[in-house]
């Protein structure tokens, strides 16, 4: 009777299940793929629209935390996953903005659907140093995250300026240019018209909020 090793026993099972989640990312990444195109009109909230809380769990914290937008300040939230190759590139480029202080305006935050486990797998996802929680309970059907990456930039009064599926630094920076916007009532300052109407001021005249004085 032939004895295998206990160590060899070990590295066969180790193997299996290497081989096991090797074929359950092939099969999710194939998923995004064919499901992308498909669905593409549909992803992200729509621009305009009032982005809602959500609540979600940073990998290995005890309790929840609750994103509440519309305090004040902007944000960039990007629904990623460690096993698309497209949001590692998009991370990556988050990461060189963050670093290089373009995202200090915002409030950037990274949401996985994947386990939290699968962060191990990508060396993007396992070094960054943005903040990164999974959606639990209420708020993620608004989103429309149905595929990844997704990136939604929302300004401080929580409104949503713009959503879709971006990778590059310069569709990244529009983003953020966006939610950065001032409202439009802060912009236009409409000056009163002189009382009866346009005035054509003489020399010397000068017009101060109420009526033309010498």
């Amino acid at each position: 009777m032939i004895r295998i090793p206990v160590y060899l026993a070990v590295a066969q099972w180790a193997l299996l299940g290497a081989l096991g989640l090797l074929v359950v990312i092939m099969f999710r990444q194939l998923g995004h793929v064919l499901a992308g195109d498909g669905r593409k009109d549909g992803l992200g909230p729509v621009a305009g629209s009032t982005a809602a809380p959500l609540t979600y769990v940073r990998p290995g914290a005890p309790s929840a935390e609750r994103l509440r937008p519309g305090d004040g300040q902007p944000l960039l939230l990007a629904f990623v996953d460690p096993t698309c190759p497209s949001c590692e590139q998009l991370v990556a480029v988050l990461d060189h903005l963050h670093d290089a202080g373009e995202l200090a305006a915002v409030r950037l935050l990274l949401l996985i659907s994947d386990p939290p486990s699968y962060l191990e797998i990508s060396d993007t996802f396992r070094s960054t140093r943005i903040e990164i929680g999974r959606p639990a309970g209420d708020g993620l059907a608004s989103y429309r995250a149905s595929a990844t990456p997704l990136l939604v930039a929302v300004d401080g009064a929580g409104v949503v300026q713009a959503a879709g599926s971006v990778i590059r630094a310069a569709e990244v920076r529009a983003f953020v240019q966006a939610c950065l916007l001032p409202a439009p009532e802060q912009v236009l300052a409409v000056v009163p018209a002189p009382p009866g109407g346009v005035h054509d001021l003489a020399a010397g005249e000068r017009y101060n909020g109420k009526g033309v004085e010498p």
